[in-house]
């Protein structure tokens, strides 16, 4: 079994970390530049550079396979990476041949803890999303006492708590935040709550899914309605909000952001999917009336050595499932 690893293409984190290398009992093949961005050298004797793409058996990516690479893989190779719902669609339709497994159809059961990829960068991002947002604002986070006089604590509000969000809280709060959170699915008010936040009822709407799923339109105003005051008075929104394989729900309108205070920072942490605020650019940072709207795509890269690090893990975790047992329920459901 020849196992590869490829350069995340305009990426900014690895398949492959060095620290989960000497935990593999086999060779291991790489592209000679996979950790360039990561500044990373290994000398390790299991490593070796990639000769040929159609000599492995198992490939395996971060977000991006190159067209290029796709063509060359081997007949019935598998592919493992973080590929979205269009991504494992396209792949398939340019090589049927390969079996893609995908974290996105990592099945919610508690044998695949260690296999999911989703939350343990979902966990990083929530944390870095309020690192990005304090930095762009003129203000501090947590409350200050000086000799010319008192800084109150920044007011966050945090839309959608699931692993990303929940972490924003306890990131949030950690720094000193006054700190408010709002999700559609019934178990979030007692998750907000248990980290110190309060929880903004905002829907009459309650869901017992894991994940958000889409709303009516009418319900979807009633809730940027009920939002809107704490939206303007909050100093920090963070936006996680999204329904997989849909267009991720607005949640904040323009008129609303043109309500809130001068400095007032909103990151859009589902600009890649729509955005959950109206206004949000990809990849851009937009002012509207004095209200910054972060939409970066790549807030990860802040802490991308960690995120490296533990996704390295949860793909030698799944490459050490397939190699036991090929058939196992877990590998037929992601790569169905």
């Amino acid at each position: 079994m020849k196992i590869g690893f490829l350069t995340d293409k305009n990426g900014y984190r690895a398949p492959l970390h060095p620290e989960s290398i000497e935990k593999y009992s086999t060779d291991l093949y790489i592209e000679k530049d996979i950790f360039e961005l990561l500044n990373y050298q290994t000398e390790d004797e299991k490593i070796k550079n990639i000769s040929n793409l159609n000599d492995l058996d198992v490939v395996a990516c971060v977000e991006n396979l190159h067209e290029d690479s796709l063509k060359k893989l081997k007949q019935g190779a598998i592919v493992i990476g973080i590929f979205d719902f269009k991504k494992i669609d396209d792949i398939k339709n340019r090589r049927p041949d390969v079996k893609v497994l995908s974290f996105f159809k990592l099945p919610r059961i508690s044998r695949a803890q260690n296999l999911d990829a989703l939350s343990s960068q979902a966990n990083l991002l929530g944390y870095a999303s309020v690192l990005r947002a304090a930095r762009e604002t003129s203000n501090v986070v947590p409350m200050m006492t000086t000799a010319a006089g008192n800084i109150q604590p920044s007011k966050v509000l945090i839309l959608g708590v699931g692993v990303a969000g929940l972490q924003a809280i306890a990131t949030a709060k950690r720094l000193g935040a006054r700190v408010w959170g709002f999700d559609i699915r019934s178990e979030a008010k007692d998750q907000v709550e248990s980290l110190g936040a309060k929880f903004v009822e905002a829907s009459s709407v309650t869901q017992d899914s894991v994940y958000a799923q889409e709303v009516s339109e009418e319900e979807n105003q009633r809730i940027q309605e009920a939002l809107k005051k704490q939206v303007i008075d909050s100093d920090i929104v963070l936006t996680f909000a999204q329904i997989p394989g849909k267009k991720a729900p607005v949640l904040i309108e323009k008129e609303t952001i043109k309500n809130m205070k001068e400095n007032s920072v909103i990151v859009d942490l589902a600009a890649g999917t729509g955005g959950n605020c109206e206004g949000t650019v990809v990849d851009e940072i937009v002012d509207i009336d004095g209200v910054k709207i972060v939409g970066e795509t790549n807030i990860l890269n802040t802490v991308k050595h960690a995120a490296t690090k533990l996704y390295s893990e949860n793909v030698r975790n799944l490459i050490q499932l397939y190699l036991e047992n090929p058939e196992d329920e877990i590998l037929v459901e992601m790569s169905s």
